[in-house]
């Protein structure tokens, strides 16, 4: 029962979420993250320290308090407003300062801090309030376009940008959300912080292969938008949609085989350097 409170906090956590898991077509990977952060959570628990409750309760209650209006801000305006992406965030972050603060105030602080990855690695699957959200998605258009645009016309296919949009003899190619590559932007750091949490021991290791795993998705995806630019520019725009799906598979087989070779490397490395 002393659990009790944890795992209420994390089911009302999750109970907010899920609105957004089922609207929104970018964020539904949220149901994998839940069980993979299970999963992180339960590979730490046979190496957990020692239970030792704080000699004074100030840091978790101080920690609660800070964490209070956030919470009481984003139910109100749920329930006068709507459930948004605003809300949800500040929901997140006060439940993730309550999940801690419990654990710190049962448990310790080096329990609080052991468990402290898998409750933040469900911020993959929390969303960004579209004043985060909108300049990374139209930093990510404009720049895919104007590399497109670039690569293009060194290929010797006639192309010029208009916004967000290539414009071709044959027609135009929009470069929307969806191929901006946000989408895989998104499962590739989820990969990465997983595999990474996993797999390396060295914090070193861990940033270098979220950060590969960053640039192998726009990479990916920038070689994406460029094929289908090209199969517009020869074999007009319509023929977009017969290798759309194709080209996305192809994305995500790319950056996958990225990682894996990556995390091949650097595991090869860490034991190179634990042998010297």
């Amino acid at each position: 029962m002393r659990h009790l409170p944890i795992a209420l906090v994390l089911g009302w956590w999750v109970l907010d979420l899920q609105v957004h898991w089922r609207a929104l077509v970018e964020f539904q990977h949220g149901w994998l993250v839940v069980p993979l952060a299970a999963y992180l959570a339960w590979e730490r628990w046979p190496t957990r320290p020692a239970s030792e409750p704080p000699a004074s309760a100030w840091g978790p209650l101080l920690l609660a308090l800070f964490s209070m209006p956030l919470v009481l801000v984003a139910e109100l305006h749920k329930h006068a407003v709507a459930s948004t992406a605003a809300s949800s965030f500040a929901l997140s972050l006060g439940c993730t300062g309550f999940l801690l603060a419990l654990i710190w105030l049962q448990h310790g602080a080096p329990m609080a801090r052991r468990f402290a990855f898998p409750i933040l690695f469900l911020f993959v699957a929390v969303p960004i309030p579209r004043l985060l959200w909108n300049p990374v998605v139209l930093g990510l258009q404009g720049f895919i376009t104007v590399l497109n645009v670039e690569a293009l016309n060194l290929l010797g296919i006639p192309a010029f940008r208009t916004g967000n949009v290539i414009q071709l003899p044959q027609g135009a190619v929009g470069v929307d959300e969806a191929c901006s590559g946000i989408r895989s932007l998104q499962a590739s750091i989820m990969a990465a912080l997983f595999i990474a949490d996993l797999t390396f021991r060295r914090g070193g290791a861990k940033v270098l292969f979220l950060v590969v795993g960053v640039a192998l998705a726009v990479v990916g995806n920038f070689g994406r938008s460029l094929y289908l630019s090209i199969t517009a520019a020869r074999r007009g725009v319509d023929a977009i949609d017969v290798v759309h799906d194709a080209a996305g598979w192809s994305v995500l087989m790319f950056t996958a085989a990225g990682l894996a070779a990556l995390a091949w490397l650097i595991l090869r490395a860490e034991r190179r350097l634990a042998e010297a």
